[in-house]
This record gives C-alpha cells, sequence and structure tokens, in this order.
C-alpha cells in the first residue's frame, strides 16, 4: 500500500479496530501490572506477533504484511489507545 493520504482507506479502519480489539483484551490493568512488576509484556507481544501487527510494514517475501510506515504508526496508536503504549 503506498496510499500517503491521511482519509483511512476502509482497510486502514479495519487494521485500526482490529489492533483496538486485542489490545482491549489485555487492557491498561494488564499493562500497569507488567510495568510496575519491571516485567515483560509477553503476552501482549506475542499475541501482536502472531496477528501480523508488528511486522505489517515489512514486504510480503520477508514475511511482512507488505504494508508501510503509516500502518505501522496505526497499530501504535491503537496499543496507545488501549493503555499499552510500549511494548516491552
Amino acid at each position: 500500500m503506498t496510499d500517503t493520504g491521511f482519509i483511512e482507506t476502509e482497510e486502514r479502519r479495519t487494521l485500526r479496530s482490529a489492533v483496538a480489539a486485542m489490545a482491549s483484551s489485555f487492557g491498561a490493568d494488564y499493562y500497569l501490572e507488567k510495568a510496575r512488576a519491571g516485567e515483560h509484556t509477553t503476552e501482549l507481544w506475542n499475541e501482536a506477533g502472531k496477528l501480523g501487527f508488528l511486522g505489517v510494514n515489512l514486504p510480503e517475501e520477508y514475511g511482512g504484511g507488505g504494508a508501510g510506515i503509516y500502518e505501522l504508526a496505526l497499530v501504535q496508536e491503537e496499543l496507545a489507545a488501549q493503555g499499552a503504549g510500549l511494548l516491552r
């Protein structure tokens, strides 16, 4: 995808919705608990990877989603909106 417009396509809205749904299943309390304990958010990281969110911007020939940095930013925005701003 090479569209650089700021009006999101249906595909981008779907990605945003899917990431939000996944991250909300963990919630801010999960993230805070892990952060306060100095632990890693392994379960969240593994789920995001399993669903292809971590490599959404990588070329398909390398196992990625074939999208771009815009889509990767959408992933990060939605993780942050659900209280998981950083994957540790």
